[in-house]
């Protein structure tokens, strides 16, 4: 009798993205605060800017209380990234 290795299983697991974290680009300037997430992309705070949903997979890294994204911070608006209303 021979057994087969289990199936492998695809985990899934979305990163602890909280409110309140700094937010970063790959160059380590802040782009601003996580000020709400959602399913499948969290809201930016940005000082002085529009503020902007940036999609969970545009994440590079996160640490105990920083967001590293996958762009340096000066190419966030080039993303097209949605904006919330103004209204």
């Amino acid at each position: 009798m021979t057994t087969q290795p289990p199936e492998e299983q695809e985990v899934t697991t979305q990163p602890p993205v909280r409110v309140g974290m700094h937010v970063a680009g790959t160059d380590g300037k802040e782009v601003g605060k996580v000020k709400e997430v959602r399913d499948k992309d969290f809201l930016i705070d940005r000082p002085m800017r529009r503020d902007v949903y940036a999609p969970l997979d545009a994440i590079q890294n996160v640490t105990d209380d920083t967001v590293t994204l996958n762009v340096s911070s000066d190419r966030v608006d080039n993303m097209n990234w949605p904006k919330p209303s103004l209204l």
